[in-house]
């Protein structure tokens, strides 16, 4: 069977950490026997950063990152995609609001899809959580013009090579639509498939705040422009390899 790693990033998520690094050995194993599991902690104020040295304790091949600081989300996600080495990368959320008993409904696709993307059948979040959040994907796929209907599920099974080959820019919650954006251009076998959302058993949010969702918004903007000059590149390339060709045939 293929190999795959699994990696998720910590932040104040310290009553968690048990459960998902255990799933991921229990449900990732039951996938393949090329199995490798990475925690990131960014920063954690509480004893998130013990509790997975614990963890390590009683599975001494997870990988431990730590971040002295706070970071921000989209820097966990970098230190998770760089330090991956397996042939599939998958990524959730540590605050366990998606469950691993899922994963296999993805796996299933890895035979015909690159990138394999949950999609929430309900949220499980307040109203003002929920209707900010069906706002925000509605924006993101009329702006970006995203190939995927649910943004801010990070529910993520993707091939290695290409995630890896991704240059990221962002450190805040812009990267996941810098992540599928970017993917979709390395890749059009792309897949939704529905999976559950639940409700937080520890701790809160911590991107539902106004500073966290500006930051968010201002790093969106630039990325526009940074899509922007990918296009042209792209568009540089493509029409310079046509125009090789044709010289090649008259010659």
């Amino acid at each position: 069977m293929p190999s795959l790693s699994i990696f998720f990033p910590f932040y104040n998520d310290a009553g968690t950490v048990e459960k998902m690094i255990t799933d991921a050995y229990t449900y990732g194993g039951k996938l393949t026997s090329d199995l490798e599991v990475i925690g990131i902690n960014d920063g954690s104020h509480d004893h998130t950063l013990s509790e997975l040295e614990r963890m390590q304790e009683k599975f001494p091949d997870l990988k431990l990152i730590n971040h002295e600081q706070n970071k921000g989300y989209g820097a966990a996600l970098q230190s998770g995609i760089k330090n991956t080495t397996k042939e599939w990368v998958f990524y959730t959320d540590g605050d366990a609001q998606y469950h691993l008993d899922e994963l296999h409904k993805l796996w299933e696709h890895i035979s015909e899809y690159d990138f394999i993307n949950g999609y929430k059948i309900r949220r499980s979040d307040g109203f003002i959580r929920t209707y900010v959040g069906l706002t925000y994907r509605q924006m993101t796929r009329w702006v970006f013009n995203i190939p995927i209907k649910d943004v801010d599920c990070d529910f993520r099974l993707m091939k290695g090579k290409l995630i890896r080959n991704i240059d990221f820019e962002f450190t805040s919650g812009a990267i996941t639509v810098e992540l599928v954006k970017k993917m979709s251009f390395k890749t059009d076998k792309i897949k939704e498939v529905p999976v559950h959302h639940y409700d937080r058993i520890y701790g809160k949010s911590s991107f539902f705040n106004v500073s966290k969702i500006a930051e968010t918004l201002k790093d969106e903007v630039r990325l526009i422009k940074t899509l922007k000059k990918i296009k042209k590149k792209e568009y540089e390339r493509k029409f310079a390899l046509k125009m090789e060709s044709k010289f090649n045939a008259v010659r």
